[in-house]
């Protein structure tokens, strides 16, 4: 067993930022004395998680040593617990995929930890420092278990304890987090220049929506670990019953199923985006029929966005961050991304309306292993990520085997 401790952790997190650096360079970056550098820099380099690099001449005396994480003989797994389907893949210490990712298709989820157990054992190996896992809804490390969320509402159980899971891993950390924490986590790491702005960050779907809040590069975990839950924003419209068992939610009325109650027949949420022409102006169409067919598709679209720019403004306006990061399909498609953004903008007040920075971020699927991979790499390159929020060290399996 190896400790990562915050010192060790510093050096991680500059080799993670800025590549390449001999041990004098970190000394001069971190400030540690030479002697506890070397220290540091030998105990990770036994534990395979960086490597030494070929030398370079550095002018008069010892050539320079450059120091680099080692994406060849660590990793860490990410497991990815959504509805209907569990995900579990290998990740580098540099964040790429090892190998393929494997998925299984729960119909039952009741038996979601038995199957989510046999895919961890498949992945672990003497080389897995820490396990990532993501789920949907709430969820308690402490206590080890889902609280709530889409991924167990048909398992007839209010809370699903993940005791198995933690019992394969043995030693190795698992990081349990909700899976928009784990696509937050995946932003921080590749974006460490805005590291310590507050990034709100936003997943759109076909009737799923969530969304993280990361205050100075640490999510915002609240009373209970989970999305901020924009999903479950509810206005007066009338919509299916969510899963949370309301009406009128936010994900249920950006979703192809609003559509539907809203007389379009045909064709999903993302195939009309592509479509969109906005400013009320429908596409044209062959006949009466399908003019009106038309202007029915074009006044719930338009519904659609002016609900979603509502609530993704009204928690700009609450939380105030420095970027709203959107990661959609829907701003593939300019003419609706435009229109969105243009409402956003004009509900925003008036004095955010040049501080708040809106990016978009084209990115992988929220709910894949891949994803969950990205926690257990925070947890090494950045404090807060860790299992115990309130300590300063993540513990890693010994031995390069």
């Amino acid at each position: 067993m190896v400790e990562i401790d915050a010192r060790q952790r510093e050096i991680l997190r500059l080799l993670w930022r800025e590549g390449r650096m001999s041990r004098w360079e970190l000394h001069r970056r971190t400030g540690v004395n030479p002697n506890a550098v070397g220290v540091d820099a030998t105990a990770l380099l036994n534990e395979g998680i960086i490597r030494e690099c070929q030398s370079e001449p550095a002018g008069p005396g010892r050539p320079r040593i450059p120091l680099e994480i080692d994406p060849t003989v660590r990793h860490v797994v990410g497991l990815s617990i959504s509805p209907g389907r569990v995900d579990a893949g290998r990740v580098s210490l540099r964040g790429t995929l090892v190998g393929k990712a494997t998925s299984r298709t729960i119909s039952d989820a009741a038996k979601i930890v038995p199957a989510t157990q046999a895919l961890l054992k498949e992945m672990l190996n003497e080389r897995t420092v820490a396990i990532g896992m993501s789920v949907t809804g709430f969820v308690d490390p402490s206590n080890q278990a889902i609280l709530w969320g889409s991924s167990i509402r048909d398992s007839g159980q209010h809370s699903l304890s993940l005791a198995p899971l933690y019992e394969t891993a043995g030693d190795r950390p698992i990081i349990l987090e909700n899976n928009m924490h784990a696509l937050a986590a995946w932003w921080l790491l590749i974006h460490q220049a805005d590291a310590d702005e507050d990034v709100l960050l936003v997943s759109i779907g076909d009737g799923q929506l969530g969304a993280a809040l990361l205050v100075d590069g640490r999510p915002n975990r609240g009373c209970a670990i989970g999305a901020n839950e924009l999903g479950h924003t509810r206005f007066f419209v009338d919509t299916d019953v969510c899963y949370c068992g309301h009406p009128g939610c936010l994900e249920r009325i950006v979703s192809t199923q609003f559509l539907r109650r809203r007389g379009v027949a045909s064709g999903s949420l993302m195939e009309h985006a592509a479509r969109y022409v906005g400013n009320g102006n429908a596409p044209g169409g062959n006949g009466q029929a399908g003019g009106d067919a038309d202007a029915a598709v074009e006044k719930a679209m338009e519904e659609i966005r002016e609900y979603l720019s509502a609530g993704l403004a009204n928690v700009a306006n609450f939380v105030r961050p420095n970027r709203l990061v959107l990661v959609s399909e829907l701003t593939r498609y300019a003419a609706f991304n435009d229109a969105l953004m243009r409402s956003i903008r004009s509900r925003l007040l008036a004095e955010l309306v040049h501080r708040v920075r809106i990016d978009l971020w084209e990115q992988a699927d929220s709910h894949s292993a891949e994803t969950a991979g990205w926690l257990a790499l925070a947890s090494l390159y950045r404090e807060g990520w860790n299992r115990r929020a309130q300590e300063t060290t993540t513990t890693v399996t010994a031995g390069k085997g």
